[in-house]
């Protein structure tokens, strides 16, 4: 079997986020659940044994007939009562596991070791074949909101998009339902739950790569969505694959509209978990862990932030003394993990702050996903919230914005409402650590007026040592002592890029890793997209990224770093913070390692780098 290359990687390094439809479940055995159309005519049939006139009966069917099946649930609903629809949908939907029932689609899907499942389904299939897996709904917004940082193959989460038959109250079945989770109509705040999924849900769209199985894309929401998400990114967002039977769909109704690539198979059950298995063997070898054991294990993971002692008592000094510090650092070069480590010495006595990643959100959705709370809809909400959390801890509380993400409007705002909350008088003393990058330090050249990241202390996360990669390394099982200087060589230190090297087995030597790294798409794409971001901020000449890489790849030397001071107007400074190019001891800056030097020369051979 031939695979998109694209796909592999993804699935590789646990990037893919399947999204299984009704067809899956459906597959498991023959009536153990009803389709759409099963599952409303037999609504209809309740209706008549609960003595609802013919009429309103006839009328839903003529709904169902014209393929509304939203209106027609929702009818179904009003004439049934909360009550007597909810009996029903258990009687249908909550099933057992049967003895008979095949599972090999299901294996096969957890085959691929995907940290989250996306479904819009009711049932438990998915739980069947991994019961170890975490079920979340759209109103637990704190596994919401922490699922990008502790789902893994190991501890895999099933987010339930439209509510689980366990718990009635997070059921989207009627068309009510729909258009509060789906923002197509004005809802009152009590349905804010719904706002906090949708966002996740269309940054996540945006993000990372789909994985569509057993999805008929016919629900008109869901498209919805992924019309939306075009039209924010102009196409640049990653692309999606879509598995369906052979003939059952035209390539074009996906492709150019909402950016899916279409993957077929011959059949459903046994060839569509044979093309799973094969999509897992491309990924990890030919010989993959069976589902409900160690499943993930052999693939490296995450084994959490590297120690720095002498780093977290700096940093925790400088809160201490000056109540706010901004760290910076290169994406994914540290900045958070330090953070972690930092936070941890404060106990319970810490809040989290994480943006939405949407450029168009508005203050209430920005708010309520800072807070982690629903009622939480402007900054001064936020301050509110805050303060009530930490009287109830005492003593010092930290406050760590973990990400730059959302409107840079918003940002300023937030910096000025931290820095009230900083000054004003209070029982509680806050200390705010931004764990930064290029957004906090354009603020910190940009923003004069009253905000907490004026005039605050900054540092700039330094590069691992070769002590630092070969704990990282040990922490995952391998030989730290003999491949840390050859592995901190082939990453130049950088922690994104060391996690990006081992996301797939291989050898640790520096010309391997070089090589995985060089075609990663992960470190291709950053550079490219250094590229399009100059090209859409009219960054021309010598004032953009290109000219910068063509003058270190011939030899030529460029602006030292240091005395820029993290000017994002200059293009070494930009380059720096895509952890593309770094400061040698000498100063003089460099491109991070070889690995890179061989992307920039890909990417600068391409006579056009936009998509």
């Amino acid at each position: 079997m031939n695979f998109p290359k694209e796909l592999v990687e993804a699935v590789r390094k646990g990037q893919v986020v399947p999204f299984v439809g009704a067809g899956i479940s459906m597959g498991v055995k023959r009536g153990l659940f009803p389709s759409w159309i099963q599952l409303l005519e037999g609504l209809a049939e309740r209706l008549r044994d609960e003595s609802i006139p013919e009429a309103t009966i006839a009328e839903m069917r003529q709904r169902i007939a014209q393929g509304d099946f939203l209106t027609a649930a929702e009818m179904a609903f009003t004439e049934l009562g909360a009550y007597r629809f909810n009996r029903f949908l258990r009687e249908r939907i909550r099933q057992r596991h049967p003895p008979d029932a095949d599972l090999s689609v299901i294996h096969a899907l957890w085959e691929l070791r995907p940290p989250v499942v996306i479904t819009p389904n009711y049932d438990d299939v998915l739980l069947w074949a991994r019961a170890d897996a975490e079920a979340v709904s759209n109103d637990q917004e704190d596994e919401l909101n922490l699922m990008d940082a502790e789902a893994s193959p190991n501890t895999p989460r099933v987010w339930y998009l439209h509510g689980t038959i366990h718990r009635l109250a997070t059921l989207v079945l009627a068309g009510a339902d729909y258009k509060r989770l789906y923002g197509d109509t004005a809802q009152p705040t009590s349905y804010s739950q719904y706002t906090n999924a949708l966002v996740r849900l269309r940054a996540w769209i945006g993000s990372k790569p789909f994985l569509y199985m057993g999805f008929s894309f016919s629900d008109l929401y869901v498209l919805k969505q992924l019309e939306h998400v075009i039209g924010i990114t102009k196409g640049r967002h990653v692309p999606s694959f879509a598995l369906m039977k052979k003939g059952q769909i035209d390539r074009g109704a996906l492709w150019p509209r909402y950016n899916i690539q279409l993957l077929e198979y011959e059949d459903h059950g046994p060839p569509l978990a044979a093309f799973l298995r094969g999509l897992a063997r491309a990924a990890f070898g030919p010989t993959p862990e069976a589902t409900g054991g160690d499943a993930g294990a052999g693939r490296r993971g995450d084994p959490g932030p590297v120690p720095r002692p002498a780093l977290e008592q700096e940093y925790t000094r400088i809160l201490q003394r000056q109540h706010r510090l901004v760290l910076l650092a290169p994406e994914d070069g540290g900045a958070r993990s330090l953070a972690r480590r930092v936070a941890e010495q404060y106990g319970e006595r810490v809040t989290w702050l994480a943006p939405p990643n949407l450029p168009d959100c508005t203050e209430a959705d920005y708010c309520r996903a800072l807070a982690q709370d629903d009622s939480v809809t402007s900054f001064d909400a936020l301050v509110a919230h805050l303060r009530a959390k930490a009287a109830r801890l005492g003593r010092e509380h930290l406050v760590v914005l973990r990400y730059e993400w959302g409107p840079i409007e918003h940002l300023k705002a937030l910096g000025s409402t931290l820095r009230r909350m900083m000054d004003e008088p209070s029982g509680v003393q806050f200390h705010f650590l931004i764990a930064g990058g290029e957004r906090s330090a354009w603020m910190l050249h940009n923003v004069r007026n009253f905000s907490v990241f004026s005039g605050a202390p900054q540092r700039e996360v330094p590069d691992l040592t070769v002590d630092e990669v070969r704990q990282f390394l040990q922490a995952e099982g391998l030989e730290g002592a003999r491949w840390a200087s050859s592995v901190q060589e082939a990453t130049g230190g950088n922690l994104g890029l060391l996690k990006e090297a081992l996301s797939s087995d291989g050898p640790l030597d520096a010309d391997s890793v070089t090589g995985r790294l060089a075609r990663s798409p992960a470190l291709r794409g950053g550079v490219q997209e250094c590229l399009r971001r100059d090209e859409r901020n009219g960054y021309v000449g010598e004032r953009s990224c290109r000219a910068v890489l063509e003058k270190l790849l011939s030899g030529q030397s460029v602006e030292p770093l240091e005395p820029l001071d993290h000017q994002v107007e200059y293009p070494e400074v930009r380059l720096y913070f895509a952890g593309l190019v770094r400061a040698e001891a000498s100063g003089k800056t460099v491109l991070r390692c070889k690995a890179v030097e061989l992307a920039a020369r890909e990417a600068l051979a391409r006579k056009d780098v936009r998509p």
